[in-house]
């Protein structure tokens, strides 16, 4: 997967977490924003329905494109 290394951050108990930005979190990040679209969306329509699948996609998309770009995605064991 194409990866942009950007550093080591900091290594916990022999895993190397570093910063950096691989084409799933983009697409992730994407969803996320679109997602906030939706929500500002459903929250003028009124429509709670709505409002709860935005907000789960936002919390869902968002934490994980954010934890793929700390850490690539996987760990690195020294493998």
């Amino acid at each position: 997967m194409p990866f942009i290394d950007t550093g080591e951050l900091f290594e916990i108990g022999g895993i190397t977490i570093h910063i950096g930005v691989n084409a799933l979190s983009i697409l992730m990040l994407m969803v996320f924003i679109l997602g906030i679209w939706g929500l500002v969306a459903a929250f003028k329509n009124k429509n709670l329905l709505a409002v709860l699948f935005s907000f789960a996609t936002v919390a869902t998309f968002g934490f994980f494109a954010i934890a793929t770009i700390f850490t690539f995605g996987y760990p690195e064991f020294g493998q």
